[in-house]
């Protein structure tokens, strides 16, 4: 003799497991949209907060960060155009950031380029032969 169930239990297999596509993943994916808009208002309040104290503080942050993530997308993806891109991103931001140096004062813009060259020439250097 069985005995009849009104609720399915966890090992009947008719009854597949709870997955994640509820509310958990909808709940995931507003907490990374609210962290990244956070992170950008802190970051356009510590930029605005930069150039409220002098134009060019601001702006060489910006453009030191814009460096910084086409270095990181460069480094940290496969695909050629991402690295294509990061090596833009990365350029774009070193030029700036050399043409307010050279603004601010010559002698820094040419300190600038002199460690780019100091850069490639140390890279040169030690990359592996093909």
């Amino acid at each position: 003799m069985t005995t009849q169930r009104t609720q399915p239990s966890n090992d009947d297999p008719v009854v597949a497991p709870t997955d994640i596509t509820g509310p958990r993943v909808s709940d995931k994916v507003g907490r990374e949209a609210l962290g990244l808009l956070l992170l950008s208002f802190g970051v356009l309040g510590g930029l605005g907060a930069l150039g409220a104290l002098h134009w060019t503080a601001g702006l060489s942050a910006a453009l030191i960060g814009l460096c910084i993530s086409g270095v990181l997308v460069r480094r940290n993806s496969t695909p050629r155009w991402q690295q294509d891109a990061g090596a833009i991103t990365a350029f774009a931001g070193y030029a700036g950031l050399s043409a307010v140096l050279f603004y601010l004062l010559p002698p820094l813009g040419w300190l600038a380029i002199s460690a780019l060259v100091a850069a490639v020439g140390l890279w040169l250097s030690s990359a592996e032969g093909a």
